[in-house]
């Protein structure tokens, strides 16, 4: 049950980085730079924060074997 809740969560986690993905590379090649390194801030934030929370989750579940 718990690795199904998981394997769920991981799976929102790489549609999100995808999404955030494709709108970086998806950007008109006249924006500017502050959008795109806005772009970038959000990305780099979306993945710590998911690595962070697949540690976690790491820990958790190791904690109970």
């Amino acid at each position: 049950m718990e690795s199904e809740h998981f394997q769920r969560a991981l799976g929102r986690l790489e549609a999100a980085v995808e999404h955030v993905e494709r709108a970086a590379g998806n950007a008109p090649a006249g924006s500017e730079d502050a959008r795109l390194a806005e772009l970038e801030n959000r990305h780099r934030k979306l993945r710590d924060g998911a690595s962070e929370a697949l540690a976690r989750l790491d820990r958790l579940i190791g904690g109970q074997n």
